[in-house]
């Protein structure tokens, strides 16, 4: 297992073909006390039945008495890759503009200054578009998601890695703890060499937060419950599901999206979001990053429109098949909360359409104000703002 590196939330790529200029990448092969990153562990047991409310945190995509799916860690960054690529994408082009003219000055005037001017903006230049790449891979022209699936008849556990790789652990053999990692925790799975202390895989369950640990310990309560329990407990799993990610055959819309994004924004990340009109809470610092929001948001509906639907093989397919009479199946039978979405009253869809609109015309804005900016990079000429235009448009001035 030496030729596979993990960085800190758990993704995996081969040695052989390492992620260019991708920081925080760590050696599996390591001992678990060596992983950088993770400054403090807190040890979960399967065991043990902890006595704690059941939350899965609407991560949950498929659900089965056979096999539960789940989104990936990072689902709910979903876009942000590709919003903030596109950000630097204008200040890349802003830097191309400049450099187009101090090349023209370089032929017309060449000195040694000019010359190592223009070699810093090359430079800068193809470093900046490498590392778009490198970004950007990873959400646009890849999976709806990355899907976590937990077998519960063969006891395997497969998961989808960011390398387009599918890992197969074995449940028995998986170690579980809460990773502090900086600011955040999350739940990491690990697997040990026979010395029991040499890291051979690592993976991260779906939910985290930066708050407290008792959330964290009831989704996993919620995962081990589901593997571990009887009957009667996978019931109780059942009814502690009232959201299905209906993303496993369709893409996401952009109402979902949009839906998503304002879910893992304006709700309490260590409160049972599976309940959102519990947990919601606006802060007023929401209206000054509303650009930013826009921009996450443009980001996720670029990256679902570019992406296709994952497919385990048909090894794995065959061994996760659902009976068609399976009362657990929550695809077929929805939960409450999918219900309820499905018949939401007429303000809410006003509501969420005000808000889609709010943050299309923010969008525009920035991407307008990043244009004006380029603008005023060119040295002749008055550059007309298109700030002012869109201003002009929305604000109906042209009626006038």
């Amino acid at each position: 297992m030496s030729g596979y590196v993990v960085d800190m939330e758990g993704r995996f790529r081969l040695t052989k073909k390492p992620p260019f200029l991708t920081p925080g990448y760590q050696a599996v092969g390591q001992k678990l006390d060596d992983v950088k990153g993770i400054r403090k562990r807190v040890p979960l047991e399967k065991d043990k039945n902890y006595d704690v409310p059941l939350q899965p945190q609407q991560t949950v995509v498929q659900f089965n008495s056979t096999y539960l799916e789940t989104t990936g860690r990072n689902e709910r960054r979903r876009g942000d890759a590709v919003g903030w690529g596109l950000f630097l994408l204008f200040i890349t082009l802003s830097i191309t503009t400049l450099y187009k003219f101090v090349l023209a000055d370089l032929i017309n005037n060449f000195d040694v200054f000019s010359l190592g001017v223009a070699v810093f903006f090359f430079i800068s230049m193809f470093i900046t578009i490498i590392f778009l790449i490198n970004i950007l891979s990873t959400e646009l022209f890849t999976t709806w998601h990355y899907p976590i699936r937990f077998n519960r008849k063969t006891r395997k556990v497969y998961v989808r890695q960011y390398d387009r790789k599918v890992e197969v652990y074995n449940w028995d053999e998986l170690t579980f703890f809460i990773a502090y990692i900086s600011e955040d925790r999350d739940i990491r799975a690990v697997t040990f060499d026979k010395d029991g202390e040499t890291v051979t895989g690592m993976f991260a369950l779906a939910f985290q937060n930066n708050v407290i640990d008792q959330s964290l310990i009831s989704y996993f309560e919620f995962i081990r419950r589901y593997m571990e329990g009887d009957d009667q407990q996978l019931k109780e799993v059942k009814e502690a599901i009232r959201y299905i990610y209906p993303i496993h055959k369709k893409r996401e819309t952009p109402l979902m999206s949009f839906k998503r994004l304002i879910l893992n924004v304006l709700y309490y990340s260590h409160e049972n979001i599976e309940y959102p009109e519990r947990t919601f809470r606006f802060y007023p610092v929401t209206l000054v990053i509303l650009p930013l929001l826009a921009l996450r948001y443009a980001g996720r509906v670029i990256s679902m429109l570019t992406s296709y639907r994952h497919c385990f093989s048909p090894d794995i397919q065959a061994e996760c098949q659902i009976d068609p009479s399976d009362p657990y199946d929550l695809n077929k039978h929805l939960p409450a909360g999918n219900l309820e979405q499905r018949n939401q009253p007429m303000w809410k869809i006003v509501v969420y359409s005000l808000g889609i609109t709010i943050a299309t015309i923010a969008m525009i804005f920035v991407g307008a104000f990043m244009i004006d900016m380029m603008g005023t990079a060119r040295p002749h000429g008055d550059y007309p703002s298109m700030v002012g235009k869109i201003w002009y448009l929305f604000s109906l001035g042209w009626l006038s």
